[in-house]
């Protein structure tokens, strides 16, 4: 039986494996440890990650740990934009396993203006999902809108059927794009089995804006979130990863935390 995370506060420090060096990630042993002092459910980084941090891992056995199977480019420039479609399997389950990670997460990545490319993202996230519990290992589906198809990455419509195509495919949990709006995710939930978890996006400015939205997330019956540049860009990453696991894991309202700033 493999152990999935039904509810908590995720942080994603997998961008590196991604897009390379951002501000306030340089320093991943000390970004890592910052996060982990405001003791969050779960650290989401590449598989690698976690064998080259295994003895700071070894002090926090609570946290719920998920490793990136996936590297993802839209370009052949390390760390530059572009509209490339380069997104390939990295690391196998077998590794992951050896790693010793509780889940692996992938994308399913819609938009695509190659079809041979989206076709071949499904046949790996289909394969991962039926082969993850051979390793006692819970697998997390990230189904995004990224391709340059899609206009809108949050149209809640499209986010709701990405949703229920990647619970076809058999994943332990979800992790979807939340669109700016209860009412429009509400229904993204309640017809998806399998635990959601919001992803984050890019980093904001306003830490009662984060607050908020977080706030709404869990008001939609969301299993929690999954967030990365809200949380080791903020001035205070400790901070504000007690503060999101009050509210998710305790029902505080987005007022009541922001004590943890004080």
């Amino acid at each position: 039986m493999v152990d999935t995370l039904d509810r908590g506060v995720v942080v994603a420090l997998d961008h590196g494996l991604h897009w390379g060096v951002f501000e306030g990630f340089e320093d991943r042993e000390a970004t890592l440890r910052t996060v982990l002092d405001g003791e969050p459910d779960g650290i989401l980084a590449s598989v690698p990650f976690f064998e080259q941090y295994a003895n700071i891992f070894d002090q926090y056995p609570d946290v719920y740990t998920i490793g990136t199977l996936d590297i993802i480019h839209d370009s052949t420039i390390p760390g530059h934009q572009g509209a490339d479609e380069i997104h390939r399997q990295a690391f196998s389950l077998e590794r992951a396993a050896e790693a010793g990670v509780d889940a692996v997460k992938l994308c399913l990545i819609y938009g695509r203006d190659d079809p041979n490319v989206l076709g071949d993202n499904i046949d790996f996230a289909s394969t991962v999902a039926e082969k993850g519990r051979h390793h006692d290992i819970s697998v997390m589906l990230e189904p995004t809108l990224w391709g340059p198809q899609v206009t809108d990455d949050l149209d809640a419509e499209l986010i709701r059927n990405a949703g229920r195509i990647g619970s076809e495919l058999g994943p332990d949990m979800l992790k979807l794009y939340y669109p700016d709006n209860p009412n429009s995710f509400e229904p993204v939930v309640a017809t998806t089995p399998q635990p959601v978890f919001v992803a984050g996006g890019p980093a904001a400015d306003d830490t009662a804006e984060v607050l908020e939205m977080t706030e709404d997330i869990v008001s939609t019956g969301a299993a929690g979130i999954t967030f990365g540049r809200k949380v080791w860009q903020h001035d205070d990453p400790t901070a504000m990863v007690e503060a999101l696991s009050a509210i998710v894991n305790e029902g505080t309202t987005a007022g009541d935390a922001e004590q943890y700033f004080a």
